[in-house]
């Protein structure tokens, strides 16, 4: 490897580590972060199949000398007390996320070339996508990181007939999985490029062994999935038919946290070169599959945009390809100096994107923090709250909180005054509860301030009627 490449890992490393803890602890918890917490006081229940993806955060917080225990598990307004705080539940997410830059550009080198490779360090570096996820309590980094490890293993042992690789790609595809189970639609990549090596007289070199590695891979993610289905079958039924966002969300999401102009010149690199065909046509299907099967299954059961994010390794790889191919085109046509402006344009569209990201969306997390203690400020002592209920025992520190009362018949039960803090997309964003401007006082509204794919919250207080 040549110094250069190895300044440029470097670089891009340094980078990530700058961005990725820089307001770590800045937005509010929001409430799958409290389950992630959750779920590593209670280890031993958490389904088999996403198990690993709880680890490095119970890791994370034993360091800081969080206790573990059960019985804590639901006792969410002593957390604060016990040292549990945003930045704390972030870190490993963090550090995972700033490690998957080094790691994913050397594994690229081979499949890439250095100068591409090097494009999409920089790029991932400051992708807002992958920057949101590294400074999220939950698994989607980790996924991400063992996902497109297995993605890029695969295609150089087929290309190469290399069986150690193989066995890797195997091997990060069930900690993917491990991690979360969708991380399985990688298996539908690896099938539809074998189908298409079939049908082009070239196919992939998996060999017996390669058949084995498979074989042996997706029988332990069947077992895993198995036993919980058998014995955890609530954990899986309730995500049957219920929808979370519709496919339309989830594929214009995709493009939009991917960012529009990283998508064009990731299409434009795939139809336009007529080199290295096969790799082009891999890193396409990596970058659609996942988006449209998510899509079609958000349907029938509970997905959301996240589940898409394994997909922007490929997007990017298909852009720095792009890049590297511009500016050797420019550079043999004696234009040095123009060769590198393709790539600052893309790169100042992802830092504009950063931006908003840091200075005025408050992480793209709903303002719980705020919109809780504009309700400690001015609660009164027999005022009760109703609000999602992770997030309200939390920032009140009170075991009282009350759920969040979903129709106008749930609302009259309320037998005192009551402050309610919802998500606007609960509160406005359909006619589930618009009802609620009709029957409370909009008191206060906790705007993100930037096109983001979450909501601002809303503070309401409702005074039952004395007859």
């Amino acid at each position: 490897m040549g110094r250069l490449w190895l300044l440029s890992v470097l670089g891009c490393t340094l980078l990530a580590a700058s961005l990725r803890p820089y307001r770590l602890g800045a937005a509010s918890f929001w409430v799958d972060e409290c389950n992630t917490i959750r779920a590593t006081m209670m280890l031993p229940e958490v389904n088999r199949s996403k198990v690993l993806g709880y680890v490095p955060t119970a890791i994370g917080l034993r360091l800081f000398g969080v206790p573990l225990k059960r019985e804590l598990a639901d006792q969410i307004h002593r957390w604060q007390t016990l040292g549990i705080t945003e930045t704390r539940a972030r870190l490993a997410s963090c550090l995972i996320g700033i490690l998957t830059i080094p790691l994913l550009m050397l594994a690229s080198r081979r499949l890439l070339g250095e100068p591409a490779a090097a494009w999409l360090g920089l790029l991932l570096a400051i992708a807002p996508w992958h920057i949101y996820w590294s400074q999220a309590a939950r698994f989607y980094t980790q996924q991400f990181l063992f996902y497109n490890l297995a993605l890029i293993a695969y295609f150089v042992a087929t290309a190469e007939g290399r069986r150690g690789l193989m066995a890797a790609a195997m091997g990060c595809a069930l900690l993917a999985f491990l991690s979360q189970p969708p991380a399985l639609v990688v298996v539908g990549i690896f099938a539809i490029d074998w189908l298409a090596g079939r049908l082009r007289g070239q196919p992939p070199k998996l060999g017996r062994f390669g058949w084995l590695a498979g074989a042996t891979m997706l029988a332990l993610c069947a077992a895993a999935l198995g036993l919980d289905m058998l014995q955890r079958t609530e954990q899986w039924t309730q995500f049957v038919h219920d929808q979370y966002q519709t496919p339309v969300k989830i594929l214009l999401g995709t493009a939009y946290m991917t960012t529009p102009a990283v998508v064009l010149l990731a299409l434009l690199t795939a139809v336009t070169r007529s080199e290295r065909v096969r790799l082009r046509w891999y890193l396409l299907v990596a970058a659609l599959l996942p988006p449209l099967v998510f899509a079609g299954v958000s349907l029938v059961a509970y997905v959301g945009l996240r589940y898409a994010f394994v997909s922007l390794y490929a997007w990017l790889a298909l852009a720095a390809l792009g890049l590297a191919w511009v500016q050797t085109r420019l550079r043999s046509a004696g234009l040095h100096a123009l060769s590198w402006a393709p790539g600052l344009v893309i790169v100042a569209v992802l830092a504009v994107f950063d931006y908003g990201y840091y200075t005025a969306g408050y992480g793209f997390h709903p303002r719980w923090r705020e919109a809780f203690a504009y309700v400690q400020r001015h609660r009164g002592p027999d005022q009760a709250v109703a609000t999602h209920e992770h997030v309200g025992f939390y920032y009140l520190q009170d075991p009282d909180v009350q759920r969040f009362p979903r129709s106008p018949q749930q609302l009259a039960k309320l037998t005192q005054p009551t402050w309610i803090v919802v998500q606007v997309s609960d509160a406005i964003g359909g006619a589930r509860h618009v009802w609620l401007d009709d029957h409370a006082d909009l008191r206060a509204y906790f705007d993100a301030r930037v096109v983001q794919p979450v909501s601002s919250v809303r503070v309401y207080y409702y005074k039952p009627r004395v007859d």
